[in-house]
């Protein structure tokens, strides 16, 4: 098993600790064939998160690094964030061309668009470690997905039921209805173990992502293949299992 790309990776544009340079090498070192930038956005605090200014300066210096680096594929992606019942995101429409593609999941730290919204998604949210969300607020949290995921060109839903408990396989059914993949990722491998088997019983595309804050994470995708080896039969739905590019889904303007 081997896998050839990852695409949820961080640098000190937002909060991670290496250079775009950095996971570059990393990249390179660990033998892949391509990477994304995927900062978090806009809605997190601003020393840990993009601004739209910077995500240009971003977009610019890895636009030159891909002559330096002719053997990766380099994409310019961003981690968005969820932040109303309605599945709004922290982004406008005309800040989607910026990049190649849109992560998008649940982050504690980001301001929701309102205090019924922090209410409602937030705070059930917080204490989900500790009280177990009642059917309502599972509904409305799997409400709040599909919304995004139907509003939104979503390439990547980003570690599945992190705080924000959903119904897996109804958010997943909307991810394959809608051209979305889902992502299994190696830094909250656990929260898969909950909703896999609702996961696996839609046909939703899946891709495997490190989400590394630090380059010497990057391509470290050990515990991810060890969860898929009791599934040798899914493998052939993670997409970045291929050498082929993938296409992910773009705005339609």
């Amino acid at each position: 098993m081997k896998l050839y790309g990852d695409y949820h990776t961080h640098t000190l544009y937002s909060d991670g600790v290496g250079s775009i340079e950095a996971n570059l090498n990393a990249a390179r070192k660990k033998g892949l064939c391509a990477i994304a930038i995927s900062d978090h956005g806009f809605n997190n605090p601003s020393p840990f998160a993009l601004r739209y200014a910077t995500a240009e300066m971003q977009s610019r210096r890895i636009e030159l690094l891909r002559d330096d680096f002719p053997d990766l594929r380099i994409y310019h992606a961003i981690e968005a964030d969820i932040i109303s019942t309605e599945g709004d995101i922290d982004m406008k429409p005309e800040q989607f061309e910026l990049f190649d593609y849109i992560l998008a999941g649940f982050h504690r730290f980001a301001r929701p668009w309102s205090l019924k919204d922090f209410f409602k998604l937030y705070i059930p949210a917080y204490i989900s470690d500790v009280i177990r969300p009642s059917g309502d607020v599972i509904r409305r949290n799997t409400r709040a997905f599909t919304q995004m995921i139907k509003r939104y060109p979503i390439g990547i839903l980003a570690h599945i039921d992190d705080m924000c408990i959903v119904n897996a396989r109804e958010v997943a059914k909307c991810c394959a209805d809608y051209g979305t993949l889902l992502e299994l990722n190696a830094k909250h491998i656990d929260l898969t173990y909950r909703s896999f088997d609702q996961i696996l019983a839609t046909d939703v595309s899946l891709i495997a992502n490190t989400d590394a804050h630090y380059p010497q994470r990057i391509g470290c995708f050990e515990h991810v293949i060890e969860y898929l080896l009791p599934y040798p039969e899914i493998w052939e739905r993670v997409v970045n299992a291929r050498l082929e590019e993938i296409k992910f889904r773009k705005y339609e303007y």
